[in-house]
């Protein structure tokens, strides 16, 4: 539980802009209406660079506090890995959710 709890502490610094890109991919999905899974491909790859851009800038940005997790007992592996896939994962599913969404919405003919 403590670990849980220090992962969401480290998460909490970016969660916004993570969430906001999320937000902005989805809204550009909706956008596109019929034609949604022409944008899906970039969407996709520009959220993966979007998250590597957040890593490096957390990472260079607040290298001195890992220490404070490292003394903790909780290597930057397991800070990251868990929260990389969780911000992905609701990604996924968000814009799963959309598709179906939107393919009731705009059946194919």
């Amino acid at each position: 539980m403590k670990t849980l709890r220090l992962i969401l502490t480290f998460y909490k610094s970016f969660i916004l802009p993570s969430f906001l890109l999320t937000i902005i991919c989805l809204v550009t999905i909706y956008g596109y209406g019929k034609n949604w899974v022409s944008v899906l491909q970039v969407l996709f790859w520009f959220k993966l660079a979007t998250l590597a851009l957040i890593f490096y800038y957390i990472n260079s940005y607040k290298k001195n506090e890992f220490y404070y997790y490292k003394n903790l007992g909780i290597s930057k592996h397991k800070l990251w890995i868990p929260i990389l896939v969780f911000d992905f994962s609701v990604f996924l599913i968000s814009v799963i959710i959309l598709a179906i969404k939107l393919h009731e919405t705009f059946p194919r003919s």
